[in-house]
């Protein structure tokens, strides 16, 4: 269940990158659903990693690479056919990161990626820092967006599973026991659930769960929030690498003690 690619650099500090969904394979779900497209063409399309490049030049960590394959297409490393798998996927994670004895764990990603690094930032108490990009909070929200036509791939017509998987961030088992991970969130004002971010925030705190958000105010929206401002985003990634915060500071202005916004361009 835990597939992708391991870069081992010889550190004690590992990033889990989960995978956004990527133009090619969103374009691929009407061809995925009417049978045009085999599992096998599918699976090439998950060997296109993202952030590789950042791993090639920052070699202070190790970095796992996690495919999400599931549902047909993928699964927000969450469901797959109407199921949930995070549990079984958490075990293998844990496995994993105590074979190779890894003192901190940075989860990143972006949208479903985002949703991937916070739900086991949650989950996973061995998880030290969550970076999340423009994550989904409300998944099946976003699935009735992208392909309501083709939503029984990730649900498999069940309505009551899809109403679950659509709350799974406000459920209780997973603030059974709440782990020191530190929370960053980017989003922008334009993103499609930038509103559910920051009600989720409000739900966090009412937890006694911390959080820092990073505001972006231009108009870009949710798939160029991310691609537009790389060199922020690698900045902060950076920052938390190495445990520094200048890089962060070049791009960001703290406006609060759980808050930031990013100087114009």
């Amino acid at each position: 269940m835990l597939h992708g690619k391991h870069f081992q650099n010889g550190s004690d500090t590992l990033v889990i990158v989960f995978q956004n969904a990527g133009k090619p394979l969103n374009d691929a779900i009407p061809a995925i659903f009417n049978q045009e497209i085999n599992q096998k063409q599918v699976a090439l399309m998950h060997e296109r990693y993202t952030w590789i490049k950042f791993a090639e030049r920052v070699k202070a960590a190790d970095y796992l690479f996690i495919k999400d394959h599931f549902s047909s297409v993928y699964g927000w490393y969450l469901i797959d056919s109407g199921k949930f798998i995070h549990e079984k996927l958490n075990v293998e994670l844990t496995k994993f990161i105590q074979k190779y004895r890894y003192k901190r764990v940075i989860a990143f990603g972006s949208s479903k990626g985002g949703t991937g690094a916070l739900l086991y930032g949650l989950l996973n108490p061995l998880v030290t820092d969550v970076f999340s990009l423009v994550p989904q909070i409300h998944v099946a929200d976003y699935i009735n967006i992208l392909c309501p036509t083709e939503k029984s791939l990730f649900f498999a017509d069940n309505t009551i599973f899809e109403e679950q998987v659509n709350e799974v961030f406000y459920s209780a088992p997973l603030y059974a026991e709440i782990s020191p991970t530190t929370l960053y969130f980017y989003t922008g004002l334009e993103d499609i659930q930038f509103s559910a971010l920051l009600t989720y925030r409000h739900f966090l705190q009412e937890k006694g769960i911390k959080s820092q958000l990073f505001l972006n105010r231009s108009n870009e929206r949710h798939t160029r929030l991310v691609n537009q401002y790389t060199p922020f985003i690698f900045g902060v990634l950076e920052d938390m690498i190495y445990r520094e915060t200048k890089r962060t500071s070049e791009h960001a202005v703290q406006i609060g003690v759980d808050s930031y916004i990013l100087k114009a361009d």
